[in-house]
């Protein structure tokens, strides 16, 4: 539990310093917003060994899902938010079964089309997703607390989901549940022969990043009030593996390391967006060459030499 505690504290009393500046709390809901992603990315790629692009597709899912609740039926966020969660989750069985045979490379390809076909339905149905204009107009979802800050609360908000996704997923990847579904990337064959029903931990590994992601993509499109197309294109995936290589593609957190890093790293190129793919292939030739596993599984392996 201190180390719950620690992460937890870490967006809860650095949110609290920075109260009143905007700049810095937007910094800390994207970081938390990407923290998700990249965790929801360790399951599925880092446990279960399916190799996956379809983090952005699941995150514009999850946001128009969330965002049209509360626009078109004029429900609550918490009712858009649960919404978001069931139909991101929903479109992850959906995609994982008709992929069950294929892994590698093949399935990356396969999810990688997920996503353009994400994108291409939310560019040309413009009566239900507004189009290339998208949907504005969302608020934010506040805490009724007095004299708090309107952002911190959101950040409060956002930080029980984005703990909540830690708690939840530490606890699969260490139950018998997590540790069946870690064989499927050792040895698909040998999970089998161990009596494991692969397909079923298949399509479970990508309907839980899928949820994951869905819920991302909720309190997304209510911090930003914008969603369109071009808020959910390669480059979220992209992003939320590169997170995951940088600090550990095996450990939640290293993914959540990994967040904090690239989420600083990319505020000063973000007037040069032709530079940001060059930093983020940089970044993960470095750290596969230099820190082989991540920073925090070759930190945990330096320790333990020592030791």
């Amino acid at each position: 539990m201190r180390q719950f505690a620690f992460w937890l504290a870490l967006p809860v009393v650095g949110g609290f310093l920075v109260q009143g500046n905007a700049y810095a709390l937007t910094i800390l809901c994207f970081m938390l917003i990407y923290g998700v992603l990249a965790m929801a990315t360790t399951i599925c790629t880092g446990h279960a060994g399916q190799v996956t692009l379809a983090q952005a597709g699941f995150f514009a899912i999850g946001a128009y899902a969330s965002v049209l609740m509360t626009l078109d039926l004029h429900m609550p966020f918490a009712v858009g938010f649960v919404v978001a969660i069931i139909v991101s989750a929903a479109s992850g069985y959906a995609l994982g079964y008709p992929i069950l045979r294929v892994r590698g490379h093949f399935l990356g390809l396969i999810t990688l089309a997920f996503t353009q076909v994400v994108y291409e339905v939310a560019l040309h149905w413009e009566s239900l997703t507004g189009g290339f204009n998208g949907l504005y107009g969302m608020q934010k979802p506040e805490l009724p607390i007095p004299g708090i800050d309107t952002l911190y609360g959101f950040v409060l908000i956002l930080t029980a989901y984005w703990f909540a996704t830690l708690v939840a997923s530490d606890n699969l990847v260490r139950s018998r549940y997590g540790r069946a579904m870690h064989m499927l990337k050792a040895s698909e064959w040998g999970a089998q022969a161990c009596g494991i029903n692969v397909a079923r931990f298949k399509s479970d590994a990508f309907a839980i990043s899928a949820a994951l992601c869905g819920g991302a993509g909720a309190f997304y499109g209510h911090f930003i009030g914008y969603i369109g197309p071009d808020s959910f294109t390669l480059d979220v995936s992209i992003t939320a593996i590169a997170m995951c290589i940088l600090g550990g593609v095996t450990d939640l957190r290293g993914a959540i390391l990994g967040s904090i890093l690239l989420t600083f790293l990319n505020e000063p190129l973000r007037n040069y967006p032709l530079y940001q793919p060059v930093l983020y292939a940089a970044v993960i030739l470095l750290a596969i060459i230099l820190l082989p596993g991540g920073i925090v599984p070759s930190l945990a392996r330096m320790l333990e030499r020592r030791r």
